[in-house]
């Protein structure tokens, strides 16, 4: 029977990596015999979870087809789980763009977007697009201590980062190839409304290439998130917005519209770059691939 906080110092534990102690443990027995009945043991449970899981994915396909698999495997717990037993695809591309996620709106404010190029293994490869002077923003070192941090906690299998932003990898020359300039899979700004349309501590939806974001504007810097809350098609634009928190007006979740992070739970907004240009306020909703 649970005690009272039983819950609270079990969430605390590791559990998978006691699990794996007690297996490395237990397969190096002295005992050949006790060796023999852990296998035994190992793959009859693998059997069993792998023949009612395969089962269950089956059947919820068939009920509610890729819409319902898609709002699960969103859940990172499960998507492990579906994805160790390889029902699903392991997409290291977003695991990778959901732990930078953690600090996009941190770097953000401070005049960087992180764009993945590519991630092979556990080498994930990124560019910078900065929008701040040198003077105005982190310093390179800084940079990469926050997405290293982000990567090592939340990707499973980070071993290195690698830098593909000729701003902070090229030394400054005067004469720029052309061929330097193409980009692959830069952000593509689409232009979303003017800029004196949101006001400090106001937020504004708009409709951009079908897809529907939400704008806000919090200490004179503009952050942009997909408007719907969480897995759901339900708007945000309906929300309050206090300081950084946005409340949705359906569920009543708290998020902070900088990082899409939700403040009372697990779940978290899709986060996009803004700026502001020309009088007009900008969201990329999607990239173009390098042409030529």
């Amino acid at each position: 029977m649970a005690t009272p906080g039983s819950t609270e110092r079990a969430s605390e534990r590791d559990v998978l990596a006691e699990v794996e102690r007690a297996i490395a443990e237990l397969q190096a027995h002295a005992d050949p015999s006790v060796r023999e009945a852990v296998g035994r043991l190992l793959e009859g449970i693998d059997a069993v979870h792998r023949a009612g899981l395969t089962h269950l994915v089956h059947a919820l396909h068939g009920l509610a087809g890729e819409t319902l698999i898609n709002r699960l495997i969103a859940d990172p717990a499960i998507r492990m789980l579906l994805m160790s037993y390889d029902l699903i695809a392991v997409d290291r591309r977003l695991q990778a763009e959901e732990a930078l996620d953690t600090v996009r709106g941190h770097l953000h404010e401070h005049g960087v977007d992180v764009e993945i190029l590519d991630v092979v293994g556990g080498v994930v490869y990124v560019r910078l697009h900065l929008s701040h002077t040198e003077r105005d923003r982190p310093p390179t070192e800084k940079i990469r201590a926050d997405l290293e941090a982000a990567l090592r906690e939340y990707l499973i299998g980070f071993q290195e980062l690698e830098f593909r932003d000729r701003e902070l990898t090229a030394a400054p020359s005067a004469i720029v190839p052309l061929a330097s300039l193409r980009r692959a899979n830069r952000p593509v700004y689409r232009d979303a409304f003017d800029a004196m349309e949101l006001t400090e501590g106001t937020m504004k939806a708009a409709k951009l290439d079908e897809a529907s974001v939400l704008v806000a504007r919090v200490n004179d810097e503009v952050y942009a998130v997909r408007n719907q809350c969480g897995d759901s098609p339900l708007p945000l634009d309906m929300g309050t917005l206090e300081g950084t928190e946005l409340r949705c007006p359906w569920h009543g979740c708290r998020y902070d519209i900088r990082s899409g992070r939700q403040l009372d739970g697990d779940g978290r907004l899709q986060v996009l770059p803004a700026r502001i240009e020309g009088g007009r306020i900008l969201v990329a909703v999607d990239v173009a691939a390098n042409v030529g």
